[in-house]
């Protein structure tokens, strides 16, 4: 096993983090097999750090994620957080592992037919398909999240408050969050969740009807050089048909499709790893130099100013601590090269 670092943290850690691996099993659709990564505010930061297996033989150690702790005991709000396509479940850990820093609990999980492997190996279903399953998997996660499942650490269960809970996700993922926030292909809308996160959303095939179902609070996060969900597509349309208050818009000037994931992270990595397939370092490469950040602003500069955005949406959304989450946003405001508009 060939094992690297990850490098320091995005920002100062609140509280210690934890991370599980776990499968869970959905028997009312054939025994779907998803899984799923859990990070959440830790008791303590003395287990050994986690680590993450990004291709067979290849693997980095958490800059602060811990094996396994228990969970710290209090009331922590839950995010849902769905891969893009052609992700995987741990493609996001800085961000989310970031949010349980800050005092969440984070799962998320894959999406059989749309993770990398099954895009590599031919075997990615087709996007109605996806889009069915993806909503599906949202609501089989969020059942066990919040009404237990044996495969489940009792103690991270009884870290979630029930009352404040967010879907996020990048790309298709956002697809997942809306449409299982919305109710879409004959699914009902989930009357749990409080708050929408989307960052560098995928919203083309989402109905004019289907966004304006969205009732709960919703932050977009846009890259303007995204070229894969360009602005003008994806973001511009869904700014203008929600109605949710309050309604956040972020926009990153220069940045690209990735801004949000790992991806610029495992392009340094695979750099010094020698005999990678050469499928999977051109595809990383690509990716890679598509989501470089402009402005001066390295690729965890530029995710900490979306972590940052995120964390004071969920504060005022959730109804956490309004007041520091609005004082956050004058803060981020007076950034150069964002943009931050509002609709309360």
């Amino acid at each position: 096993m060939t094992e690297f670092s990850a490098g320091h943290t995005i920002e100062t850690p609140h509280y210690p983090v934890g991370r599980r691996t776990i499968a869970l099993t959905d028997h009312t659709r054939a025994d779907r097999l998803l899984g799923i990564d859990l990070w959440y505010p830790a008791e303590s930061s003395t287990a050994e750090r986690s680590t993450y297996e990004l291709l067979p033989g290849i693997a980095y150690r958490a800059a602060h994620a811990q094996h396994e702790p228990p969970a710290r005991s209090g009331q922590f709000p839950l995010i849902v957080f769905s891969h893009g396509r052609t992700g995987m479940r741990i493609s996001y850990a800085f961000l989310c592992k970031a949010l349980a820093a800050r005092g969440a609990v984070v799962v998320s999980a894959d999406h059989p037919g749309d993770v990398l492997t099954d895009w590599l190996l031919g075997n990615n279903d087709d996007d109605r398909t996806n889009e069915i399953n993806r909503v599906a998997d949202a609501h089989f996660v969020l059942h066990a999240m919040l009404s237990g499942d044996h495969s489940l650490p009792v103690d991270v269960i009884n870290a979630i408050d029930h009352e404040r809970i967010a879907l996020a996700g990048h790309s298709y993922g956002a697809y997942t969050a809306f449409a299982t926030a919305a109710g879409s292909r004959g699914v009902a809308a989930h009357d749990r969740v409080r708050a929408i996160v989307g960052l560098q959303s995928y919203t083309r095939s989402m109905s004019d009807g289907l966004l304006g179902r969205i009732t709960q609070p919703t932050l977009m996060v846009v890259s303007t050089d995204d070229r894969t969900t360009p602005p003008e597509i994806d973001a511009e349309r869904p700014w203008a048909l929600l109605r949710s208050q309050p309604t956040w818009r972020l926009d990153l000037e220069g940045a690209g499709h990735h801004a949000s994931s790992d991806i610029a992270l495992y392009a340094e990595l695979v750099a010094h790893v020698p005999n990678v397939p050469a499928m999977v370092r051109e595809y990383l490469e690509f990716t890679a130099s598509s989501s470089e950040p402009t402005d001066g602003r390295s690729w965890r500069e530029l995710l900490a100013v979306q972590i940052a955005t995120i964390w004071a949406f969920l504060q005022v959304a959730l109804d956490m601590d309004p007041e520091e989450g609005l004082a956050q946003v004058q803060r981020l405001e007076a950034l150069p090269g964002i943009s931050l508009r509002r609709r309360e």
